[in-house]
């Protein structure tokens, strides 16, 4: 998948928080029935960076849609590790399937995900996730 972000940061107590909105499209590289090779998705994320002298908390809840499918499915993502938003950054992290709709409601599952920014707004990631329906 490759997205862009746009970002704005404000200080806190014991930190900073930057706070974006994270937009891209992707296309399953492995796949099975429901999840097929080349089958395209787009991905909406909103992101929280939390800044603070233990280190650094990243979420995001995603909304992914599949037009092949004419289904979404929600992701809550979760990162501790790794550099964000400058180029360069990386970091692995994982995915909570929360659910979704129409052929994907009642989807559960997790998901591992690496992410790598190419600069501040732009960045690519691989995803590797299991689920059940």
């Amino acid at each position: 998948m490759s997205g862009t972000f746009d970002w704005t940061s404000i200080d806190a107590v014991d930190g900073s928080i930057m706070l974006g909105i994270g937009e891209g499209s992707g296309m399953v590289t492995e796949g099975n029935k429901l999840f097929e090779v080349d089958m395209a998705f787009e991905t909406v994320c909103l992101v929280q960076v939390r800044n603070h002298a233990g280190g650094r908390d990243i979420t995001a809840d995603c909304e992914i849609a599949y037009p092949e499918l004419d289904s979404k499915m929600f992701l809550l993502l979760e990162r501790k590790a790794g550099d964000i938003a400058n180029e360069g950054a990386k970091g692995d992290g994982t995915q909570t399937i929360l659910g979704g709709t129409n052929k994907l409601k009642g989807i559960t599952g997790q998901c591992s995900y690496t992410i790598k920014y190419l600069d501040a707004s732009r960045n690519i990631s691989k995803n590797n996730c299991s689920y059940s329906l």
